[in-house]
């Protein structure tokens, strides 16, 4: 286990971790959890592939279909929690984010970089979460206009290292990613 002296030694290994979910496919940092708070006040969470990381700017970057109740939710309420948990290191990453939504021609690019069998993804008919008679009562109709990306503005990071002694630290952007251990 790491031993962490200096915040901000520890936050470098928590963005390392990071990181290495958009370069490894088979990493679990690439498929975090993403919760959003829904109409009736419940949390709705769900896995998503994350698809950028940028410390220079505190974002992390996810794509989603503009019809998913996780839109509805941000329309809502634009914050929303990220959790990842990388069991071969022993750490868990939790964010507290601020989602700015990018729809319509602004998303082309971005649309364009995306795999021509994972942009059916974005577009099934009926939209995602109705109710269907049977399993494959759907289709895919793949379109742009259907196509969003969710740009997360990082507010708040915390680290818990386990081990024989667990190690936690809270990071907030108002104090400068300062930081400050917490008791585990």
């Amino acid at each position: 286990m790491k031993i962490f002296q200096k915040l901000d030694d520890f936050l470098d290994f928590g963005w390392a971790q990071i990181y290495r979910g958009k370069a490894d496919k088979q990493s679990p940092a690439r498929y975090p959890t993403f919760a959003t708070s829904s109409g009736d006040g419940f949390p709705n969470a769900r896995t998503l592939v994350m698809r950028r990381s940028d410390r220079k700017n505190n974002q992390i970057e996810f794509h989603t279909d503009t019809a998913s109740s996780k839109m509805l939710d941000l329309k809502k309420n634009p914050r929303a929690g990220i959790h990842i948990w990388l069991p071969k290191v022993q750490l868990q990453i939790q964010m507290n984010v601020v989602v700015e939504i990018k729809v319509g021609d602004i998303t082309i690019p971005y649309w364009n970089n995306v795999p021509t069998n994972s942009r059916v993804t974005y577009g099934t008919i009926p939209s995602p979460g109705t109710v269907i008679e049977s399993s494959n009562a759907y289709d895919h109709s793949p379109d742009q206009k259907r196509f969003a990306v969710l740009v997360c503005h990082i507010e708040i990071i915390q680290l818990l290292l386990l081990g024989v002694k667990h190690i936690r630290a809270n990071y907030k952007k108002t104090n400068n990613w300062q930081g400050e251990w917490l008791s585990p």
